[in-house]
C-alpha cells in the first residue's frame, strides 16, 4: 500500500509566496506525480489577513492549518506541524517538509520521489548547493557551517527540505531538541538519510525576515540541539590547548578555556525546560 503524500510548510505572512509555490507544487503532482496530497499549513502566528479557500488547489486532497497562539519561529513551527502529523496520522504516510517562500525549490520534490521508489523506508534531505543570498550571508553561512564541524564533527549542510518516513518522524518528535533546530535534531536520530543536492532559489517576493541577530540565535539554537558532541568536542580542544599553549602561552589558553566553556553553557542554557515549552505550546494550538 502506497504512503499518504503530506506537505508541511510554516509561514509567516507570506501567504502570497505559500501560494505560488502551492502552484508550482500542483502541477508537479498533477504532471510528474500524478497524486494527491494532504496540506498542512502552520500559521506562525501571521498578522496578515488570508482566505484559505485560496489555498485549496486540485492536487489537495485535505487542507489543514494550525494557527499558533505566539510566533515562535520557523524551527518551532515545524516541530509543531511534526507533532501534529505523528498525532492524528496512524495511516502509513511520507512527510515532505518544505519552506513556503520560494526558496525550497519545488522541483526537488520529483528527485525525492525518484529516490523513494528506489527504498520507501529512506528519508531524504536536500543538501543546499548554490545560494542567490546576500555575499554577507553566503560569508556567514560558510562560517557557520566550518563551525559546527570544528565543534561537532559533523557536516551539516542541509535545512528544512527533506522528505521523511513515518518511522523517522516518529523518531525526530520523541526527541525534544526538535523545538530548538529541525536540521540537527534529524541528523542526530536518522542513521539511513539520503542526500540529493539543490541550489537554493531566491524568494518569490520580499525580503527575508531573518536579520543578523535572528541568524545568530539561529546558530545558538542549532548548537544547543549538538551540545552534546560539543561538550566532548570541547574537553578535547581545551586538553590539546594545555599541552601546546599552557607553558609557551598560558592568557592563550585561557581565553580558548573561557570561550569553549561559555559556548557549553549557552548550549545547555538554551536546552533546558525544552520538552516543557515544547508540550505547552503545541497545546495552544487551533486546528482549523
Amino acid at each position: 500500500m502506497k504512503p499518504k503524500i503530506l506537505i508541511l510548510t510554516p509561514v509567516y505572512n507570506d501567504w502570497e509566496n505559500l501560494i505560488k509555490l502551492l502552484n508550482k507544487i500542483n502541477k508537479i503532482f498533477i504532471k510528474e506525480i500524478k497524486l494527491r496530497f494532504d496540506l498542512i499549513v502552520v500559521d506562525d502566528f501571521s498578522n496578515e489577513k488570508i482566505h484559505y479557500e485560496n489555498l485549496k488547489l486540485k492536487s489537495i486532497n485535505k487542507l489543514k492549518i494550525i494557527k499558533l497562539h505566539k510566533n515562535h519561529g520557523s524551527q518551532r513551527a515545524l516541530a509543531i506541524g511534526l507533532k501534529f502529523i505523528k498525532e492524528f496520522y496512524s495511516k502509513n504516510y511520507r512527510v515532505i517538509v518544505i519552506d513556503s517562500d520560494g526558496q525550497d525549490n519545488p522541483k526537488g520534490i520529483i528527485e525525492m520521489f525518484k529516490k523513494i521508489k528506489i527504498n520507501s523506508n529512506y528519508s531524504i534531505v536536500v543538501k543546499r548547493g548554490q545560494r542567490k543570498e546576500p555575499i554577507w550571508f553566503k560569508i556567514f553561512y560558510e562560517i557557520y557551517c566550518l563551525i559546527i564541524t570544528f565543534l561537532s564533527f559533523k557536516r551539516m549542510r542541509h535545512g528544512n527540505f527533506s522528505s521523511l518516513s513515518k518511522n523517522d518522524v516518529n523518531k525526530i518528535v520523541k526527541d525534544y531538541n526538535l523545538w530548538n533546530a529541525f536540521p540537527p535534531t534529524l541528523s542526530n536520530n536518522i542513521k539511513n538519510l539520503k542526500y540529493i543536492t539543490l541550489d537554493r532559489e531566491k524568494r518569490f517576493s520580499g525580503n527575508s525576515k531573518m536579520n543578523f541577530l535572528g541568524l545568530i540565535l539561529h546558530a545558538l539554537k542549532v548548537f544547543s540541539v549538538l551540545r552534546l558532541e560539543i561538550l566532548i568536542s570541547s574537553i578535547i580542544y581545551i586538553f590539546l590547548s594545555y599541552l601546546v599553549f599552557f607553558e609557551k602561552n598560558i592568557i592563550f589558553f585561557i581565553m580558548i578555556s573561557l570561550f569553549l566553556i561559555l559556548i557549553n553553557l549557552i548550549n545547555f542554557g538554551l536546552s533546558f525546560s525544552t520538552k516543557k515549552k515544547f508540550l505547552f505550546s503545541y497545546k495552544k494550538i487551533e486546528i482549523l
